[in-house]
């Protein structure tokens, strides 16, 4: 399948379909496993985005998007 569209657009279409599903919740949480490079890249393009802001991380890193809190770890397999 062919992937389009921009990363964060994406997720946060995800997080407004979460946000609005019929369903009581304490909190929402999307968690992405990622590759060594995948998450570096993930990791740049957020950063980019947000003009540098963030600290870059050893293993983990969070955005929250609405109500939503989106979690990037880096895979350790």
């Amino acid at each position: 399948m062919e992937k389009k569209g921009e990363l964060l657009n994406q997720i946060a279409i995800i997080s407004d379909l979460i946000e609005k599903m019929n369903l009581k919740k304490i909190s929402s949480t999307i968690v992405f496993e990622l590759e060594n490079d995948v998450f570096e890249s993930t990791f740049k393009y957020v950063n980019k985005l947000q003009q540098n802001n963030m600290i870059k991380p050893n293993k983990t890193f969070t955005i929250k998007i609405g109500e939503v809190d989106i979690i990037f770890n880096k895979s350790s397999v």
